[in-house]
């Protein structure tokens, strides 16, 4: 089974074998995708759908809000607020609790290595077109590279709220 999943003819850029995606089981929904003019609508929705989570039956505990900078963990903490909703914002390690019972707000990086059935990922966005073409794949790649780390965080249903066009 192993030889099947790692050929050493496919390998990474650092030379590390590529594993092919396995199936370990889990299903759900399909990703919703959001795609609103501005990170203040984006931020409004995510909330709404927090929100329709807990009354679904989730607690705020299985669910997170991952954001690719500061600025939109700010303003995802001002659309928790505007809604009542307990949440943390985690700009440090000692501002996570993982037992308490409140919507985590977190970057991209400081998710890696957590689950929560319940994710909304805020600011995915493309590199931009017409850079260098050295460049451009590199910026492709860290994109992908952090887009996939905080879509593998969801367990159960996951939301992914497009950084608004320039």
């Amino acid at each position: 089974m192993a030889a099947d999943l790692l050929r050493a003819q496919e390998k990474d850029d650092d030379g590390i074998p590529v594993l092919h995606p396995v199936s370990c089981g889990r299903d759900g929904p399909e990703p919703l995708v959001i795609d609103l003019p501005s990170p203040r609508e984006q931020a409004d929705r995510i909330a709404d759908l927090m929100a329709s989570a807990h009354n679904e039956g989730h607690t705020r505990g299985d669910m997170a809000v991952l954001c690719r900078s500061w600025a939109l963990m700010d303003e995802c903490s001002r659309a928790l607020s505007r809604r009542r909703l307990p949440h943390k914002v985690r700009k440090g390690a000692h501002d996570f609790d993982p037992l308490a019972d409140t919507i985590k707000v977190m970057t991209l990086h400081a998710s890696k290595g957590l689950e929560f059935p319940v994710v909304a990922v805020m600011g995915a966005r493309q590199p931009e077109a017409g850079s260098e073409a050295g460049v451009a794949d590199d910026e492709a790649r860290e994109e992908m590279r952090l887009f996939y780390v905080g879509a593998t965080r969801a367990t159960s249903r996951l939301i992914v709220a497009n950084a608004p066009r320039q």
